[in-house]
């Protein structure tokens, strides 16, 4: 999808970037310039893309595609890698 349809699909679902940006806690800017291709974030990509009830290779097809998405979260993988160094 290119900036403007994204900016259109959110806008009909009564939400905005700067919604999104409020709710993630990133900046505005953040998330205009991810749906503008000119940043990389797929934290951001994927809440847009959620908020638009579609997958992220939907909304963005070319930028995410080796992205894996981990069924843990950030720190516990961070914990579970101290503990795999400290050994």
């Amino acid at each position: 999808m290119d900036y403007e349809t994204i900016k259109t699909e959110l806008r009909n679902k009564g939400y905005s970037m700067s919604m999104i940006a409020d709710a993630l806690g990133c900046t505005p800017v953040n998330v205009h310039q991810v749906c503008q291709g000119k940043n990389n974030s797929y934290r951001v990509a994927k809440a847009v893309a959620t908020t638009l009830e579609l997958t992220v290779n939907d909304v963005f097809p070319t930028s995410y595609q080796d992205v894996q998405n981990f069924p843990t979260s950030r720190a516990e993988r961070v914990e579970a890698l101290k503990q795999r160094l400290a050994s």
